[in-house]
């Protein structure tokens, strides 16, 4: 049966990329600043598993608009993608009444910075030592051990590796000349967002940064799983 063209597809989040789709974003027809990066280790939403899980290997995603899943190059007047006739692998595979073909490619062959950005010199380095220094493996060490409570002991820790994160992402504006837009293809999403998958706040009182355990992140403490945490 044809597409109805409800937009449901594309109201859930934009596509990952695969390896067939490398010539879109090198040839510019899907620009960089257009993607997003979710990272190795990082919690995100399996669409085939409908799941939250910790990601294996890190996937390139199409952003979403204004805040919201909704692939960018969704129209919702029109009901239409702007990118139709250069669309990526998994919008080519997908057909919501029967999905077999989408999950056969769905978690194979998936496009890396490393295919995208490794032979770009100076700024590979710098993806190699953020993801040495700011990876989520490290990042949940620490919270791990830093568990009393409803105190966080290794707040301090973790703290500098989010103003490293943020201020490398700065410097490689001001100083590279990097058009901000790409940073969350580069460098994935800022941690100071993203630490929330670890039932943490980052808040600002009296002119300094800490980090507020939620709920969640006391009920774990205490030896309650969360959700938050697949398989622990």
């Amino acid at each position: 049966m044809d597409c109805q063209r409800c937009g449901t597809c594309c109201q859930k989040g934009g596509p990952a990329l695969h390896q067939e789709d490398r010539h879109l974003v090198e040839t510019g027809q899907i620009a960089a600043s257009c993607l997003f990066t979710i990272r190795r280790g990082e919690l995100a939403r399996d669409n085939v598993k409908n799941a939250l899980v910790p990601m294996a290997e890190e996937m390139i995603k199409i952003k979403g608009q204004a805040r919201r899943w909704t692939c960018l190059f969704y129209d919702g007047e029109d009901r239409g993608c702007g990118i139709y006739d250069h669309r990526p692998l998994e919008c080519r595979a997908l057909n919501c009444r029967d999905t077999r073909q989408i999950e056969a490619v769905y978690g194979t062959g998936r496009l890396t910075r490393a295919d995208l950005l490794s032979s770009v010199e100076g700024l590979w380095e710098l993806v190699m030592d953020h993801e040495s220094r700011c990876g989520y493996d490290g990042l949940r060490n620490l919270v791990d051990k830093g568990m009393a409570g409803e105190r966080l002991r290794m707040e301090a820790a973790i703290l500098e590796i989010l103003r490293y994160d943020n201020h490398l992402r700065r410097l490689t504006v001001k100083n590279g000349g990097l058009d901000a837009a790409m940073l969350d293809f580069i460098f994935g999403r800022p941690l100071s967002e993203t630490i929330g998958m670890f039932a943490l706040r980052l808040v600002k009182e009296k002119g300094r940064y800490r980090l507020v355990p939620t709920a969640k992140f006391r009920k774990r403490s205490q030896g309650t799983p969360s959700a938050l945490f697949p398989g622990t």
